[in-house]
């Protein structure tokens, strides 16, 4: 996977982000049928977002699994679109300061602080690659 500065806009952005804001996945044993586990992502409140059923074909290859269920969670018509959509980026920023501004055909940010800069091709993108930066030194996982 490349460096998140440089995501696009997508699934594997919107992973990174979710795990950042203390978004987690649970795997419960259920034992019936087929099914070995459901693998339930959670919010950062502990709200159910998203569930999978896993069979032990599933789990021969857990991590790639477990992978794919965070892919498909970011894709979930529920999930906040952070990294396209200016009002959830702004939900998720919440109240710390930022400031966005669009140069040529880039947009650049910062949020937290001007040392927290990026900058993208779309505004929340551009929020959220900086939001990215200062999560990664304020909110340590």
């Amino acid at each position: 996977m490349s460096d998140w500065r440089n995501l696009p806009e997508g699934v594997e952005l919107r992973y990174l982000i979710a795990e950042r804001a203390g978004w987690h996945m649970r795997k419960i044993w259920v034992g019936s049928r087929d099914v070995e586990y459901d693998f339930i992502v959670y919010d950062n409140d502990d709200r159910m977002i998203y569930q999978r059923e896993i069979t032990a074909e599933d789990l021969q290859e857990e991590e790639k699994t477990i992978h794919e269920v965070w892919l498909s969670a970011m894709e979930d018509e529920d999930t906040p679109r952070w990294d396209d959509n200016l009002e959830d980026a702004l939900w998720l920023i919440d109240r710390t300061p930022y400031q966005s501004w669009q140069t040529d055909r880039q947009f650049q940010a910062w949020v937290g602080a001007k040392q927290y800069s990026a900058q993208g091709e779309t505004e929340p993108l551009a929020l959220m690659r900086a939001w990215l930066a200062w999560a990664e030194e304020h909110l340590k996982s």
